[in-house]
């Protein structure tokens, strides 16, 4: 009897810990489609350049952001280079310096993602994996 109800919570813990190893689906196939193509270098966190079109963030050709109470919109068009902070409570600091020379700093949610197109096929980071992105 000990044998079988040993057995039986066995084989539910391996049930359990099997079905919880499936991840957010599988990732993704392709980046989403943009209304205009934005040619970057993304560097990551490690030091790694992709260099790509049809550049998005959340599938969109701006960055959304905080800076203090209001939200702020950045279209990729005034954007020259892009600085990424560290983490700090699920944001990440960014600072845009911008095509007219100035410069904007807001907060961006860091779990937020970048998609594009690179010649090997499509790639995604999240905000927090990334240092730089430079628009070309």
């Amino acid at each position: 009897m000990r044998s079988k109800i040993f057995s039986l919570v066995l084989i539910l813990f391996a049930f359990l810990f099997l079905t919880a190893m499936g991840g957010k689906g599988g990732g993704f196939e392709r980046a989403p489609r943009v209304e205009k193509s934005f040619s970057v270098t993304v560097t990551d966190a490690s030091g790694n350049k992709i260099s790509g079109e049809k550049f998005s963030w959340e599938g969109r050709i701006h960055f959304a952001g905080y800076l203090g109470m209001a939200s702020v919109t950045i279209p990729f068009d005034k954007i020259k280079d892009l600085s990424i902070g560290e983490k700090k409570e699920k944001k990440v600091k960014v600072t845009a310096h911008l095509r007219d020379g100035s410069e904007a700093a807001f907060e961006i949610d860091a779990d937020s993602r970048c998609y594009g197109e690179a010649p090997f096929g499509s790639f995604m980071l999240m905000m927090e994996e990334i240092k730089g992105i430079a628009f070309k």
